[in-house]
C-alpha cells in the first residue's frame, strides 16, 4: 500500500456540497483516509473568487498514474468541465494528487496556502507519524 494525500477545491455555488461529495467519495476508495477541515480560500488568481477546500490523506494499492485517472474520472462524474476557459471559470470540483508514496508530485501545489492549511492540520493530529 502507498500513502497518498490530495488536494480538494471548488469554486461553484455548490462548492461545500461539492467537496463532501469528493471527500465521501475519496474515503470510501482509500484505506485509513483521514481529512482535514473544511475551509475556504481565496482564488490564487486574485480575481475575487473564493474556493472551498479539504485535503485527504490515506492509503491505496495503485500506482500514481492510476489514481490520477481515478481523480480525473471523479472530477468528470462531478461536473468537472476541462474545456470551459481558463483561469476564471467555475471549477466544480478539482482532485489534484500531492503527495505519493511520500514523494511531492505537484511541487506547486504543495506550497500553496490553499494545500497548506488542511496539510498541516493533517500533520498536526499525526496522520503522518507513521510514514
Amino acid at each position: 500500500m502507498n500513502s497518498c494525500t490530495i488536494a480538494i477545491g471548488s469554486n461553484t455555488p455548490d462548492r461545500e456540497a461539492q467537496v463532501k461529495s469528493a471527500i465521501d467519495y475519496l474515503s470510501s476508495v482509500l484505506d485509513r483516509a483521514a481529512v482535514s477541515s473544511v475551509y475556504d480560500t481565496p482564488a490564487i488568481s486574485g480575481d475575487g473568487t473564493t474556493y472551498t477546500n479539504a485535503v485527504i490523506h490515506g492509503y491505496t494499492s495503485l500506482r500514481s498514474d492510476q489514481l490520477v485517472t481515478l481523480l480525473k474520472d471523479r472530477e468528470s462524474m462531478q461536473g468537472r468541465d476541462r474545456t470551459a476557459p481558463t483561469p476564471h471559470s467555475e471549477v466544480a470540483i478539482d482532485l489534484d494528487l500531492v503527495i505519493y508514496a511520500s514523494r511531492i508530485l505537484r511541487e506547486a501545489d504543495f506550497s500553496r496556502h490553499y494545500f497548506n492549511i488542511g496539510y498541516r492540520e493533517l500533520l498536526a493530529a499525526g496522520t503522518y507519524q507513521d510514514e
